[in-house]
């Protein structure tokens, strides 16, 4: 363990995403981001929807949406996500969240007013939109390895990110003795052809084979997290409740350039 103090901010800014842009920050969270009226009105919702969802790499959470993560994986999957990125973003945001409002819709606009350039979301090599969003539920015994998120995609075609930063709004999260605590190691990882060569079969990298993480941070229902996605990152096993997120991607190129939203 390193023994250095998170550096955070409280509030998404534009002096706080370039904060953590430059390595300055280490996370920015947003308390309470999402009202807890939005999970009461779109929670059972949500949950049929996992329900009837799977994630391909892993059993030990569903996943509302094919990932890019996913995508990357096979060309099958490759091609789902680019015939079903638009059709599910919609489903989330009209169906999943009628009448409450996304809250990643709602980053969305925030951050297109506060970046100089603004936000939009990704297109991908054949010229449509990616997937905005995917919804994860995890359930008692699930955790997530210890990962990176890569800075680039073929998908994605000619985006060249400067940094990816990761997302996640937390819709409900397990209670107090629950697990389910996102864990960060002071590791960022710029030779992603490195990390390739160590990870595991299915995703990730052997907790067995890293020290405890650096820091534990337990999200309350509703915070909105922001982090470096090329830092290790995992999820803590769950023994009790549930943990339910929605999550995205921020790419960076520069100042000059949109930022790039997809999941």
């Amino acid at each position: 363990m390193s023994g250095r103090r998170l550096r955070a901010a409280a509030d998404l800014s534009y002096d706080a995403l370039t904060g953590l842009i430059k390595g300055d920050l280490d996370l920015i969270r947003c308390q309470a981001y999402s009202p807890p009226e939005v999970y009461k009105v779109a929670g059972p919702r949500i949950e049929t929807a996992c329900d009837a969802s799977t994630y391909t790499l892993t059993p030990d959470f569903q996943c509302v949406g094919v990932s890019i993560g996913e995508a990357n994986e096979s060309p099958e999957k490759a091609e789902q996500y680019v015939a079903e990125g638009a059709a599910t973003t919609t489903l989330i945001r009209e169906s999943l969240f009628a009448g409450v409002g996304s809250p990643i819709d709602r980053l969305l606009t925030q951050l297109d007013e506060l970046w100089p350039a603004g936000a939009d979301v990704a297109l991908t090599r054949a010229g449509r939109p990616a997937l905005l969003n995917v919804i994860r539920r995890w359930r008692s015994a699930g955790q997530a390895n210890p990962h990176i998120d890569q800075r680039n995609s073929e998908i994605l075609g000619d985006y060249t990110f400067t940094k990816r930063l990761g997302v996640n709004v937390y819709l409900e999260v397990p209670p107090e003795d629950g697990g389910g605590e996102l864990e960060l190691w002071d590791t960022v990882v710029d030779d992603e052809r490195d990390y390739m060569e160590q990870r595991r079969a299915d995703y990730g990298l052997d907790r067995g084979r890293l020290t405890a993480p650096d820091w534990t941070i337990r999200p309350g229902n509703g915070d909105l997290v922001i982090f470096d996605a090329a830092r290790v990152h995992g999820v803590r096993r769950l023994t009790k409740g549930q943990r339910v997120a929605m999550a995205c991607f921020l790419g960076v190129r520069g100042v000059d350039d949109p930022l790039a939203l997809f999941a």
